[in-house]
């Protein structure tokens, strides 16, 4: 068990790994099931749970080696990071993610996540 309380999940082509140092998801694979939001929804927030629970301040996602992500799995991650909005400032986190520019959908669609909650998410 991880820092955040939470396994890491491998379903169908998708592996998320939980890292402890630093605290970190990284994704591996493709998000094109029919209905994501069945493992993503309760995988992420555990995270959130995780993350404001034990007070910590950033959580890097790696998305670098994901090369698909349909648009259910879009509006989980979406979901997640509308948590934040309703979230008090002294739990509030930064999530940080890691991007591929030569992937054509990391490059266009991840940067758009950071205007759900302004100052929430960072594409790195």
């Amino acid at each position: 068990m991880s820092k955040l309380g939470v396994d890491s999940v491998k379903v169908d082509r998708l592996q998320i790994d939980v890292q402890d140092s630093p605290v970190g998801l990284v994704f591996t694979g493709d998000i094109d099931m029919e209905d994501p939001s069945t493992v993503l929804d309760p995988f992420f927030s555990k995270v959130h749970e995780g993350m404001t629970a034990g007070g910590i301040g950033e959580i890097q996602v790696d998305m670098t080696s994901l090369n698909f992500l349909n648009s259910s799995g879009i509006k989980a991650i979406s979901k997640w990071i509308m948590q934040l909005g309703t979230t008090s400032d002294d739990k509030k986190y930064v999530i940080k993610l890691k991007h591929n520019p030569e992937i054509t959908w990391q490059a266009t669609s991840l940067p758009t996540l950071t205007y759900l909650v302004p100052g929430a998410v960072e594409v790195i």
